[in-house]
């Protein structure tokens, strides 16, 4: 089947380690018997997930299916993050608390990026930095590295979230430009070209949640704190953090 789709010699072949013997070996015994050609040239076997310490089976009552766990309500990309965060050799104890946890991180991503959204748009404050380039060049050849150490996922993660506190210090300040901004979103972008979590569609607001922010920065203007106060809470409640910035208060959707 291999063979149909991928042709005599292709490049990885990947399986779970209860594979290697007798099912691996003998592929690669009739494949290679039969063309006088390498069959593959990498082989990646992932160890067994395992569920809160067991083994995952339906008699045990901890099997679990992605639409299981989607039914549930856990955010998609945690999932994936779960089950990418660990490297694929070593044994995943899945936890759904763990899934409860992962948003958190997830929230990490995504108000990064839209910090740089906004640096972007702040034209001509600040110039260009090479110590900001140093940062995105260093991160992007760690990350490149850990990639290519067998898929080294931890010195990846490692390695973006190192250039995600180091630029944090700067967007803190406001001293980064929009094209220094613009290359480190570049850079964040071509780690999730492989990692495939921090997609984030901001959305839009109703009219209703609108006239709500509307009336908590007339409360505030007032000084009518108590009320400003518990427009915020009832927002947050709903899904949506107010962040009070120098540039006005800005909104987003919380994981």
């Amino acid at each position: 089947m291999s063979m149909k789709y991928l042709g005599d010699h292709f490049d990885i072949h990947t399986g779970g380690v209860d594979l290697i013997f007798p099912h691996h070996t003998n592929e690669i015994a009739q494949s290679e018997g039969m063309t006088g050609k390498k069959f593959v040239n990498y082989w990646l076997h992932n160890a067994h997930l395992i569920v809160n310490g067991e083994k995952m089976a339906k008699s045990l009552g901890n099997f679990y299916t992605l639409r299981d766990l989607l039914k549930k309500g856990y955010n998609p990309m945690a999932i994936r993050y779960e089950l990418l965060s660990t490297h694929y050799r070593q044994q995943l104890n899945f936890k759904e608390d763990n899934l409860k946890q992962i948003p958190a991180t997830l929230q990490r991503f995504y108000e990064f990026l839209d910090k740089l959204d906004d640096a972007i748009k702040q034209k001509g404050k600040v110039d260009d930095s090479p110590r900001v380039q140093n940062v995105v060049d260093h991160a992007t050849k760690q990350f490149e590295k850990a990639m290519d150490d067998d898929l080294n996922i931890s010195g990846g993660l490692a390695a973006v979230f190192d250039l995600m506190r180091k630029i944090n210090t700067l967007l803190a300040t406001d001293a980064i430009s929009p094209s220094d901004a613009r290359k480190t979103k570049v850079a964040m972008l071509g780690f999730d070209s492989v990692l495939g979590v921090m997609h984030h569609e901001k959305g839009s607001i109703n009219k209703e949640i609108e006239d709500l922010i509307e009336q908590r920065e007339k409360a505030r203007k007032k000084k009518d704190f108590n009320l400003s106060d518990k427009i915020r809470d009832d927002l947050l409640k709903r899904g949506i953090q107010l962040d009070d910035t120098p540039h006005g208060v800005k909104w987003k959707r919380i994981a």
